[in-house]
């Protein structure tokens, strides 16, 4: 049910980042958080509990989506990445923070204090967002360039003057083909843009693509399926099947205190993940993901071994390094790279779409997982070792290299950047 709401959430995200602002849909979409720790703190039946595992995943969903989105509309490209692995770092601290107090909370009123906490972000991020700056790339989609100048010297605290005009430029239609000729000060720059009355200077972003849009395009549809399959990769790999396998590894291996392995494997992906982050915008994002889809791939096989031939040990090892793999790339790198690589007016369907391949993929694991085991036996990891490989595969030939880079220079090493919606789509004004 939460993976559901989560497809649910990732697919209403993009429209309505588009529609009301980043910052402004995160606000709206705690309510969410709300409604789902209500009814599961008071749930008398499973049918209630569902609805709330629903409006958990809602919330969920549809914050992978925007908090990237406005993660990296933000950040300065050198820390981008860093910024943008936030996201997946607090993530697996909340993950780690509910077991840890889980422990002593496993009675029939403690699990209702647990779900409650849910409440507790969600309140300080509706108290606390108004505070934040909204994103100036979506400002500026929506025409309102002073406030985009605003929101950027916050931001900033300094020279803004060429950043503010990459920003103009790429958000105008023939904006990057007289770059080189066109004074840095920004403001004259869109002046004499906007000034002009001509289809040029009318701004590509105030158009918010739709899906189809997106894949009419035929450099946007080849980049959105490379993103889908980023995505997909990080759920068929088989990080779910190995949190849902280690539980009765660490049983076999630890008896009691296997749940205190459990908390221990929590906060080893609090850990590795944290090191992503710190070599991210060192690495960078190719280079990461491809480290980790090999070693999912390898810790696989080994898993398939260690089952095989009941070698206990063994089993615990890869459990450990096949998380620590997923934690250093394929657990944060997606989120970071899909907000990355897109144009302000098609970021939210893509992204959107995206994270519902995410979301999808999650709930098909989780579905059929049980009948892979029973029909595979061990061999199953072997299937997701296969997948693994793949996945290094295409992450080392297809996946672009966003570090250091900002997104307007990302879009012209793509081929975005040139893009006259007019022609392509056959938009009047």
């Amino acid at each position: 049910m939460f993976a559901i709401g989560g497809l649910i959430g990732a697919l209403a995200a993009g429209p309505m980042a588009s529609k009301f602002g980043r910052r402004d849909a995160m606000i709206m979409l705690n309510i969410s958080f709300f409604i789902g720790a209500v009814l599961l703190s008071t749930a008398t039946t499973s049918a209630q509990f569902a609805i709330g595992r629903i409006f958990v995943g809602i919330g969920s969903g549809f914050m992978t989506v925007v908090i990237s989105m406005y993660i990296a509309e933000i950040s300065p490209p050198d820390y981008r990445g860093a910024l943008g692995s936030f996201l997946q770092l607090f993530m697996t601290f909340g993950l780690l923070i509910i077991q840890a107090v889980g422990l002593g909370l496993s009675t029939p009123v403690g699990w209702r204090v647990v779900t409650v906490i849910t409440c507790v972000p969600a309140i300080a991020q509706m108290i606390m967002l108004p505070f934040c700056p909204r994103s100036p790339r979506w400002l500026i989609s929506e025409n309102r360039v002073d406030e985009a100048r605003l929101e950027l010297l916050k931001l900033r605290n300094g020279d803004i003057e060429e950043e503010f005009a990459d920003m103009i430029l790429a958000l105008t239609k023939g904006g990057n083909n007289d770059k080189k000729s066109v004074d840095n000060d920004s403001a004259a720059c869109f002046e004499n843009n906007a000034g002009s009355g001509t289809n040029e200077a009318a701004f590509e972003s105030e158009i918010s693509l739709s899906f189809m849009q997106v894949m009419k395009i035929p450099v946007l549809a080849i980049l959105t399926v490379k993103m889908m399959l980023i995505h997909a990769a990080s759920q068929l790999t088989g990080i779910n099947a190995i949190m849902y396998f280690s539980t009765s590894i660490f049983a076999t291996s630890f008896g009691s205190d296997a749940r205190y392995v459990t908390v221990g494997v929590a906060a080893l992906n609090v850990c590795l993940t944290f090191l992503g982050l710190a070599v991210v915008d060192r690495l960078g994002r190719k280079t990461l993901l491809t480290i980790s889809a090999a070693g999912m791939c390898l810790f696989g096989v080994l898993m398939c071994i260690a089952l095989r031939f009941s070698i206990s040990p063994l089993q615990v090892v890869c459990v450990m390094l096949f998380v620590s793999s997923f934690a250093v790339g394929l657990g944060m790198i997606p989120f970071v790279i899909t907000a990355e690589v897109y144009p302000t007016y098609a970021v939210g369907a893509a992204s959107s779409a995206a994270l519902a391949i995410n979301w999808l993929c999650n709930f098909i694991i989780g579905l059929i997982f049980p009948t892979l085991q029973n029909a595979c036996g061990p061999f199953v990891f072997l299937i997701f070792a296969g997948i693994s490989f793949a996945a290094t595969i295409f992450i080392f030939l297809f996946v672009p290299e966003t570090k250091l880079k900002s997104i307007e220079q990302v879009g012209r090493e793509i081929g975005w950047a040139d893009l006259d919606l007019q022609k392509v789509l056959n938009l009047k004004n």
